[in-house]
């Protein structure tokens, strides 16, 4: 099974940036693709709950995606399963890559580095098929371009809560 991870550092105490990943008033303004917006539709951050959201991209077509989360650990570490939904919360193909898995296990750390945070992002695909592995395989580049640009405007939403 194909495993992929991205670590950045960020000028930032770990309990805020950890806030940035858990509290609806900040996701919505940093946590998207390039070009694109997040809107929170729900929430509900906690071992059993989940998080909505809706992605608009600059064509102003719109996307769903889900985060069922796991485990919580404050300021140390979010377990959640990441899945494509409907508008109703029903889960579905990723509407881009049929050949996506169905669901990526992700893991966040949250590291005290000096004055700043160390966060390491790892997805790993569950339960998938030969052929999904082998599509998100072929994503490792796409992922870490996109994860790369999402966590770019997690540093700039940062540095204007500093």
């Amino acid at each position: 099974m194909t495993t992929f991870t991205i670590t950045r550092t960020f000028n930032a105490p770990r309990p805020l940036v950890f806030e940035c990943w858990t509290r609806a008033e900040h996701i919505g303004k940093w946590f998207s693709p390039p070009c694109c917006t997040t809107e929170l539709i729900h929430t509900d951050v906690r071992p059993g709950g989940h998080n909505i959201a809706i992605i608009t991209s600059p064509d102003g077509s719109k996307s769903y995606g889900k985060h069922e989360f796991k485990e919580v650990s404050p300021v140390e570490r979010l377990v959640f399963i990441n899945s494509s939904v409907d508008k109703d919360g029903n889960q579905i193909k990723h509407p881009m890559a049929p050949d996506w898995p169905l669901e990526l296990l992700t893991t966040v750390t949250f590291l005290e580095v000096g004055d700043g945070t160390e966060l390491t992002l790892t997805w790993v695909p569950i339960n998938a098929t030969p052929d999904e592995d082998a599509t998100f395989a072929q994503a490792l580049d796409g992922c870490t371009s996109g994860w790369t640009g999402t966590f770019d405007g997690l540093s700039d939403y940062l540095k204007g809560l500093n």
